[in-house]
């Protein structure tokens, strides 16, 4: 089951805005899973599950990250976080794994240690993908009505249609 930051959903669409700095606008979202080390069943302890997210969380903040929604299943995690702009999509993944391994195996080995030894919480991969509201039809939008602006359409030299890239 996957949750809002703040409460559970259950076919709702998130809903992604574009962020506004001083200097750009946009959008950073990804979906991440994460799997304990040997695939173990560890998610299935509720307060195992709860104290990660816990320790995750605490760093996503650190780095500004938004968690726009989360799930467990009994030997994985997926995270939906949004403003990942100050940090590369491999140092996010190396810094939510080595705190949140570091921290509950330091706190709370008691909790797993049947299932994991040595120094391993997580597996050495992960899964990532970038999403959005980013396709064809957004773009072509995008460049039809915010550009008009910047130029005139008809003095654009060997421009490549939008609807050439699919």
């Amino acid at each position: 089951m996957f949750r809002k930051a703040s409460s559970s959903f259950a076919g709702e669409k998130m809903k992604m805005e574009l962020i506004k700095s001083s200097h750009s606008v946009g959008e950073s979202n990804f979906h991440f899973q994460f799997t304990p080390a040997y695939r173990r069943r560890i998610f299935e302890d509720k307060q195992v599950a709860e104290l990660t997210l816990a320790y995750l969380l605490e760093k996503m903040k650190q780095l500004n990250v938004v968690v726009l929604a989360y799930g467990f299943g009994p030997d994985h995690l997926h995270l939906f976080v949004a403003n990942l702009r100050f940090v590369s999509e491999i140092e996010f993944v190396r810094q939510m794994k080595g705190y949140s391994s570091f921290m509950m195996r330091k706190y709370h080995w008691n909790l797993f240690k049947r299932n994991l030894w040595g120094k391993k919480f997580w597996s050495e991969g992960h899964f990532y993908r970038s999403v959005g509201e980013v396709n064809k039809e957004t773009m072509k939008k995008y460049v039809e009505e915010s550009q008009e602006k910047h130029w005139e359409k008809s003095k654009i030299v060997n421009q490549r249609l939008l609807d050439e890239f699919y």
